[in-house]
């Protein structure tokens, strides 16, 4: 399957202002890896691609929110896609 979307992940790193581990966008770890947004509500990504819920994604400059875990979209024989549900964080 073709990816034509340059997508950068973003993972919290260090505590917040309140604390919490993980949770600090401040200086977050980033992957830079390539997708399919077809309605900027979801992304499909290939199958092992390190996302989950709480991480960020840049596509086209915009960032959004991983709103759910990805989900695996499979073919009889095996996990060709995953699908991450996304929220736009932009107004």
């Amino acid at each position: 399957m073709r990816f034509p979307d340059s997508v950068t992940v973003l993972r919290p790193e260090g505590p917040d202002e309140f604390g919490n581990p993980g949770s600090s966008f401040t200086s977050p770890t980033s992957t830079t890896t390539a997708g399919f947004a077809p309605d900027r509500s979801s992304l499909f990504l290939p199958a092992g691609t390190d996302v989950r819920l709480g991480d960020r994604v840049v596509i086209a400059g915009r960032t959004y929110a991983v709103r759910e875990e990805p989900e695996a979209l499979r073919s009889p024989s095996r996990t060709v896609l995953l699908l991450v549900p996304l929220t736009s964080l932009e107004v």
